[in-house]
């Protein structure tokens, strides 16, 4: 049986395959707090922070290519690579929104203790290396 063959009939069995592409994991701040907080806060905003919702826009900027992206990759790998290319295309993408997001700016507060305006972005780049992905059946 091919490697193809026994990859499907995986699939087969279950009918659903997931790509999850995010913060996933229990990665934390040197402090304790979650990384996937800081990022669920930025994306959505709180009374403090405004939103900026840089995933939401990661997907909607790429919602158009991923159908083809997916299709030429088929052509080429199989399923399992092909969703790993995918999911390494857009753990890249989520980099790049935060390393170049800056709507809004941040408070004048912010900009004091950072030295500089970077909204997203920290020294330390926890969340803009925390994006992966994961393949579930």
């Amino acid at each position: 049986m091919s490697a193809l063959s026994k990859f499907l009939d995986k699939y087969r069995k279950t009918e659903t395959v997931a790509l999850k592409v995010g913060i996933i994991g229990s990665k934390t701040y040197p402090d304790g707090t979650p990384v996937a907080a800081v990022g669920y806060a930025n994306e959505y905003g709180t009374p403090t922070i405004p939103a900026r919702p840089f995933f939401r826009s990661t997907i909607e900027n790429n919602a158009s290519v991923l159908p083809e992206m997916i299709a030429s990759l088929l052509k080429k790998h199989d399923p399992e690579a092909a969703l790993r290319l995918v999911g390494e295309h857009m753990t890249g993408e989520l980099k790049q929104a935060v390393m170049t997001w800056s709507d809004p700016p941040n408070a004048e507060s912010t900009i004091a203790q950072k030295g500089y305006n970077a909204p997203l972005r920290a020294n330390d780049r926890i969340l803009r290396n925390s994006f992966s992905y994961e393949i579930e059946s």
